[in-house]
């Protein structure tokens, strides 16, 4: 059944209808609680905006940690089984908190939600990667991108549908379904149990200790307690994140001081790209904070004056346009190819950073066309969505490939962590500038109020874009350096291997 040589292995196929179930779970829940908690938890904006910072970076931030424990201890498979099991039972909980208004039981849920993305975030791709052959990385590649693509269309389906099912469901009712979503998936694992060892790592294929076990569930309980520590105590919580984060990055570091010379080079590369990484998903962070709470105030009810748009399903907007465009972008790169010309992923996310300029500068320039409804249309938020959509598209789908591609295997989930630790790094960061632009409840919105505060802040983000593109365009020449001296190196030291065979 599995063929490993195929375009998409059977295992492949199972792995991206997962992605579907659990992008509709966790970004349909995700889409919601920006709204929950300021109106029926009654938090402030600023503290919902950092509450949503937060829940974006938790996850991502100790997905590094969930990637080291996969590599070593529990297995890939295992940690993706007991990572869905606990979203599970954390949207279930989110649901139960919802019906009584149950502040602390709701910090809970998201701190099982947070938990177990962080545990099983990296390992899926790694799974993928594993039920391809490494005679077939281009399928892998394309397997990634549609596996992007795939969870976006599952994104967009819940964000735009679950707005508009509060009014029949209650926001408890959503998350009861999103904890249905997830159960399938748990389906998926006990139908096809075998096939998902066979792609994971070797700890998957073999028993793991009680003493293995004993450490991971009290380690579990630690970060949990962390993890509900930062959603309870956001100020101070914000900085435990940033040394996290940090804590990743060096051991990273340290990890290149004991790789070969050839990996030594590759993963220089990559460290590098993670910063790149880091200021762009700084971008991708005000989707969630800043752009919400603009389009929460401001955003009219219909696009193109006919379709129904609740303002909180303008991030359905995010993978509408990432759906649309992915197969245009996988031409125009295959295009570029034939034509004799591959851009590196630096040199494509210095193109992103062009996109996110034109996006920011248009969000500001959408402050100027507030209508006597005190609306601005939701076609300007659609068109921003498309620029921020297309940048993100650019890399999104390959960053993490192109991680595991430059690491040891025995590294492989944790390096892909890495990228995660990126987003998180800068979704935290978002979220801390984007309070900035948080207004007091019940603030009347004056057109000088419409331009101090939104209009530049949105055109600061657009000129630092262009600044970042540049200096983007600038380090890829020193990792394409650094990337053909590791190949070199590895083709110096599989020469000498094979010599010493004869």
């Amino acid at each position: 059944m599995q063929d490993a040589n195929a375009r998409f292995p059977f295992i492949a196929r199972i792995l991206i209808l997962r992605q579907f179930l659990w992008g509709a779970a966790f970004y349909g829940t995700y889409v919601l609680l920006t709204k929950f908690f300021l109106f029926e938890l009654n938090y402030s904006e600023a503290d919902t905006i950092m509450m949503m910072g937060a829940f974006g970076a938790v996850g991502p931030v100790f997905s590094a940690v969930g990637g080291f424990v996969a590599d070593r201890y529990i297995g890939s498979f295992r940690a993706v089984y007991i990572g869905y099991t606990i979203y599970t039972i954390g949207f279930f909980l989110l649901g139960l908190g919802a019906s009584s208004l149950n502040v602390p039981l709701s910090i809970f849920a998201i701190a099982l939600i947070g938990y177990a993305r962080g545990l099983s975030a990296t390992s899926p791709t790694v799974l993928l990667g594993n039920s391809y052959s490494e005679t077939n990385r281009d399928s892998f590649q394309q397997g990634l991108t549609v596996n992007y693509s795939i969870n976006n269309l599952g994104s967009f389906s819940s964000k735009y549908l679950f707005p508009f099912m509060v009014a029949y469901l209650a926001y408890q009712g959503n998350f009861y379904i999103a904890s249905g979503l997830m159960s399938i998936t748990l389906v998926l694992f006990v139908v096809f149990h075998k096939y998902f060892v066979a792609v994971g790592n070797e700890i998957d294929r073999r028993a793991v200790s009680m003493k293995t076990w004993a450490c991971f569930v009290a380690g579990s309980v630690v970060m949990l307690g962390m993890v509900y520590w930062v959603f309870s105590n956001l100020d101070a919580g914000k900085y435990l994140l940033y040394a996290l984060g940090a804590c990743a990055i060096m051991y990273f570091i340290f990890e290149i001081t004991r790789a070969t010379a050839a990996y030594k080079y590759k993963m220089c590369g990559v460290l590098i790209t993670i910063f790149i990484l880091i200021t762009f998903y700084f971008y991708y962070g005000q989707m969630l904070t800043s752009m919400n709470i603009y389009a929460i105030n401001l955003m009219g009810d219909q696009i193109m004056g006919f379709i129904p748009i609740r303002p909180e399903s303008n991030a359905a907007f995010n993978p509408l346009w990432c759906f649309i465009l992915g197969a245009p972008v996988i031409y125009v790169y295959g295009w570029l190819e034939r034509k004799g010309f591959s851009p590196s992923i630096p040199t494509k996310f210095a193109a992103a950073f062009v996109f996110s300029a034109v996006a920011f500068g248009l969000l500001g320039l959408s402050t100027s066309f507030v209508g006597e409804d005190g609306k601005i249309a939701a076609d300007w938020i659609l068109w921003v969505h498309f620029f921020q959509s297309l940048a993100e598209l650019i890399v999104g789908a390959l960053g993490a490939g192109f991680i595991f591609e430059m690491v040891p295997r025995y590294l492989s989930a944790f390096a892909i962590g890495l990228r995660s630790v990126a987003l998180s790094l800068s979704g935290i960061l978002a979220a801390v500038i984007s309070t900035k632009i948080a207004l007091p409840k019940d603030q009347v919105l004056t057109p000088e109020i419409i331009e101090g505060v939104y209009a530049s802040y949105f055109y600061n983000l657009a000129m630092l874009a262009v600044v970042m593109a540049v200096v983007t365009l600038m380090l890829s020449k020193v990792i394409a350096k650094l990337i053909r001296k590791g190949e070199e190196l590895e083709e110096l030291e599989s020469g000498q291997d094979v010599a010493a065979t004869h």
